[in-house]
């Protein structure tokens, strides 16, 4: 995507996003940040492990959703908490989208069931634009 979007303008209705699922796919963050979009976002799910420090630069959005469906694995809230941190430190709007098959407690339900409350509220924060 990068090398097609190199000479490119991209329109303010074109939003471009990576998928982070944990610390392994964090290469991914800098080829985005490479990109002259309007709008950048990283959706951390399934979220399946720890991203570490990151450096969210010309970021504007971060969703986080766990895992669904019959093999998924836990997401644990440590892992939503460090992202939740960094992203109201570096600026960038928070969307937590569900906890998925298994809930904050890590136990296996369904995923209407677990819901959307992270530190009791939902959050759906998106990008503020202004041209």
């Amino acid at each position: 995507m990068a090398e097609y979007c190199q000479n490119k303008v991209l329109p303010p209705n074109v939003w471009l996003g990576v998928t982070v699922e944990d610390a392994k796919y964090k290469y991914r963050i800098p080829v985005l940040q490479g990109i002259n979009a309007f709008v950048r976002f990283i959706s951390f799910e399934p979220l399946i492990g720890s991203v570490g420090n990151l450096d969210l630069s010309g970021i504007q959005w971060a969703i986080i959703g766990g895992e669904s469906g019959k093999k998924a694995r836990p997401m644990k809230v440590q892992w939503v908490e460090e992202i939740f941190e960094q992203c109201k430190k570096q600026g960038v709007s928070f969307f937590f989208k569900q906890w998925g098959t298994y809930g904050a407690d890590e136990i296996k339900r369904s995923k209407k069931r677990n819901g959307r409350l992270f530190l009791n509220q939902e959050w759906n924060e998106y990008p503020v634009l202004s041209q």
